[in-house]
């Protein structure tokens, strides 16, 4: 075919697939209460008429910042918006390039990103359920074919960014150290105050047979947060560092099946606080919050290989010049962080999975309310003393003997 003849039909098509005019928008809450907890997300339809004269739908997610109240001042102070808006509009963009580069054939584990509005802190994404994928609901947490999944694309996600590090797309610097580890009022107000709801339900509504965990999890605070504090240094004691998600759990992240219910692709959400750190963190944070507890402990040395396995296959896929860290290294780094992550699941884990949609509360948590921001009631649902024993058990005998 002539080039020129090509050059004016490739044209035409793209003006007959563009938006010409927009004929009707509704929006309506994408998510129901308590399935999000620092945005409102909405679902924006829209009926067009396209280039060609032809009708025809567009969905789109709008994701609203929360602004009022103190949770809303922290919102706007960590400028979450923002950040995430720089990940999607240029991150994900030179990973885009990076795969096209070497023609890489495997979907991105991202979604479109469509506009940013700093005025209003609101991000237009396409909506990933009109390309058939969706959420894993939070109550069940995801099995091991899902983790499997989802620990590779962390591999691939993780290996891009470390590529874009070395080529100078990327800056350390860019990314601020996240205050969870450093500041004391959010300790006392989550992870802590996570501690002691447990602590206190073991004693009051799990049985006879608790109480004395109970009582050993009474930790005091400042050994505590002492502890706790020493996840945020880890970084600087490992060699291989990288660009990461920041808040990896099942939540944010969605899957496409195939015809038996398979999961076979994933894309991740919610890039708002993005870090420079391990990737372990990532790989923490989503072993201990993301799936269910019994495929992490039975399984725990194959999720690992799993993501160590994708994390190498993607550096030497995209050329990485630099040193990549062996199976031994990673092993070891998540040793440091084990009680970090023990931490979230004792602590934060259960608001995580309950039925209730009011497992946080954000401006108590933001506003530094001494009784914390984690509801105790959700400790007495049913499945939590099994979903939770085997590990709380774990964390008394090995960890709180070192915070007395």
């Amino acid at each position: 075919m002539d080039k020129k003849v090509l050059e004016v039909v490739l044209k035409k098509l793209d003006r007959e697939s563009r938006v010409a005019s927009i004929i009707d928008l509704q929006s309506v809450p994408a998510l129901p209460k308590g399935e999000n907890y620092t945005s409102i997300i909405l679902r924006v339809t829209l009926k067009v008429v396209l280039g060609n004269g032809r009708l025809a739908k567009k969905s789109f997610i709008m994701k609203q910042m929360i602004t009022e109240g103190t949770g809303g001042e922290f919102m706007k102070e960590q400028n979450v918006a923002k950040h995430e808006s720089q990940i999607y509009s240029v991150v994900h963009k030179e990973m885009t390039y990076l795969m096209e580069e070497f023609e890489d054939t495997d979907d991105p584990l991202w979604c479109n990103f469509v506009h940013y509005d700093p005025r209003l802190s609101y991000i237009l994404l396409e909506d990933l359920n009109a390309s058939g994928y969706s959420v894993v609901p939070r109550q069940k947490g995801l099995d091991l074919d899902h983790a499997i999944l989802a620990l590779r694309g962390l591999g691939r996600y993780h290996g891009m960014a470390k590529v874009l590090e070395e080529r100078g797309v990327i800056s350390k610097d860019t990314y601020k150290p996240s205050q969870f580890f450093s500041d004391t009022n959010i300790i006392k107000a989550l992870p802590y105050a996570g501690i002691l709801n447990v602590a206190k339900a073991l004693q009051e509504s799990w049985g006879p047979e608790w109480v004395e965990t109970g009582k050993k999890l009474m930790v005091p605070f400042d050994p505590f947060a002492e502890k706790w504090s020493k996840a945020e240094k880890v970084y600087t004691e490992t060699k291989f560092t990288v660009l990461i998600h920041g808040d990896c759990w099942s939540n944010n992240m969605m899957f496409k099946y195939d015809f038996q219910k398979r999961p076979i692709g994933v894309k991740f959400l919610d890039y708002q606080i993005p870090q420079y750190n391990t990737p372990c963190m990532d790989v923490t944070n989503f072993l201990y919050l993301g799936i269910q507890p019994s495929v992490r402990r039975n399984n725990y040395e194959l999720l690992l290989k799993t993501y160590h396995d994708s994390l190498v296959r993607t550096l030497e896929k995209f050329g990485f010049t630099g040193a990549k860290p062996t199976l031994e290294e990673i092993t070891d780094t998540m040793n440091l962080l084990e009680f970090f992550g023990m931490v979230l699941f004792v602590s934060i884990y259960p608001a995580l999975i309950c039925s209730s949609t009011e497992g946080f509360d954000l401006e108590k948590i933001f506003s530094n309310d001494e009784e914390g921001g984690l509801n105790k009631d959700i400790l007495t649902e049913p499945g939590m003393v099994e979903k939770l024993g085997p590990d709380i058990i774990d964390f008394v005998e090995r960890f709180v003997p070192t915070l007395n």
